[in-house]
C-alpha cells in the first residue's frame, strides 16, 4: 500500500515519466508474447509441413526401390525384342509376355513393353516451397530435399517420354510385313525407349540412397502402407512382370517401413510368385 500512495503522490514530469515507463514495459510485455505465439505457430507449420513431404518421400523410397526391383525385366524386355527386330525375316510375330498387359485397362491397347506408370509426389514440397515458412528452414535440409524432388521431377518428365515411346511401339502388338525400313525405324524408337528407360533407372537410384540418408521425424510417413499392402505390391510386381523381379531392392524401402511401423514384414514370407 505504501508503494502505491508514493505513486499517487508523483507529480509532474516524474509521473509523465513513471507512465510512460508503464507503458513501455506492457507494450514489451505484449510484443514478447506475440513473439512468442507467432514462434509455436510457425512450428507448427513447419512441423505439418515436413510432416507432409516425408510421407511424400516414403512414397518416392517405395517407387525407386520399385523401379529398381523391375529393372532386370526392362533389360529383359528391351533385349528380347531388339533381338527379335535384328532376326526378323520381314514377317513379324506379335509375341507379347504374358503378363506385361495384366491390369493395364487405363492404357486400353496392349503394351509392347512395360515398366511401372507412376505419380510421383511432389505437392506438399512444392507448397512448402512456396509458403512464408520456408525461408525458416534449415538450410542444409531444404538444400537436400530441393534436390531430391529436382530429380523427381526429372523422374517425371522421362516417364511422360518413356510412355510417349512405348505407344509408338504399339505396331509391334501386330503381326504382319515388317521390311528392313521399317525394322531400322521400330529399333531406332527402341534405342530411344531404352535409354530414356536406363536414364530413369539411373537416377531413381541415386534418388533412393538420397533419401534414405534424410533424417526422418514423422513415425506415421508409412501411414498408408500396410504389410499387407506391401506384400501385395510385391506379389503384383511378379505376376506382370516374372520371375526376373529382384524383390531384394525392395529391402531398404521394408527396412524403413519396419523401423517406423515396429512390423516385422520379410518378402520370403510375403512376396508370391506369378
Amino acid at each position: 500500500m505504501r508503494f502505491f500512495r508514493q505513486i499517487g503522490e508523483l507529480k509532474g514530469w516524474r509521473r509523465f515519466g513513471f507512465e510512460v515507463a508503464i507503458i513501455v514495459v506492457g507494450l514489451g510485455i505484449t510484443l514478447i508474447a506475440q513473439e512468442l505465439i507467432t514462434s509455436a505457430d510457425r512450428a507448427r507449420e513447419m512441423h505439418l509441413a515436413t510432416d507432409a513431404v516425408e510421407t511424400e518421400l516414403a512414397g518416392i523410397l517405395f517407387y525407386t526401390s520399385e523401379r529398381l526391383a523391375v529393372e532386370p525385366c526392362r533389360r529383359d524386355q528391351i533385349r528380347v525384342l531388339a533381338e527379335r527386330l535384328q532376326d526378323s525375316d520381314n514377317r513379324w510375330a506379335a509375341e507379347i509376355p504374358e503378363g506385361i498387359n495384366r491390369d493395364n485397362d487405363f492404357f486400353v491397347l496392349p503394351r509392347i513393353v512395360r515398366t511401372p506408370q507412376r505419380s510421383w509426389p511432389d505437392e506438399a514440397w512444392m507448397a512448402l516451397r512456396a509458403s512464408d515458412i520456408a525461408i525458416y528452414m534449415d538450410r542444409d535440409q531444404f538444400t537436400q530435399l530441393s534436390g531430391i524432388f529436382r530429380q523427381v521431377a526429372r523422374l517425371r518428365e522421362r516417364q511422360d517420354s518413356a510412355s510417349q515411346l512405348a505407344g509408338r511401339l504399339s505396331h509391334l502388338n501386330m503381326a504382319g510385313q515388317l521390311d528392313e525400313a521399317q525394322r531400322r525405324e521400330a529399333y531406332a524408337l527402341l534405342g530411344e525407349f531404352a535409354a530414356i528407360e536406363g536414364g530413369s533407372s539411373v537416377i531413381a537410384g541415386q534418388v533412393r540412397d538420397v533419401v534414405l540418408e534424410f533424417d526422418f521425424r514423422n513415425q506415421d510417413r508409412f501411414a498408408e502402407m500396410s504389410e499387407t499392402d506391401l506384400g501385395d505390391a510385391i506379389g503384383r510386381m511378379r505376376q506382370i512382370y516374372g520371375v526376373c523381379v529382384d524383390a531384394t531392392q525392395m529391402q531398404p524401402y521394408i527396412d524403413e517401413f519396419n523401423a517406423a511401423t515396429g512390423g516385422q514384414f520379410a518378402i520370403d514370407s510375403a512376396a508370391t510368385g506369378p
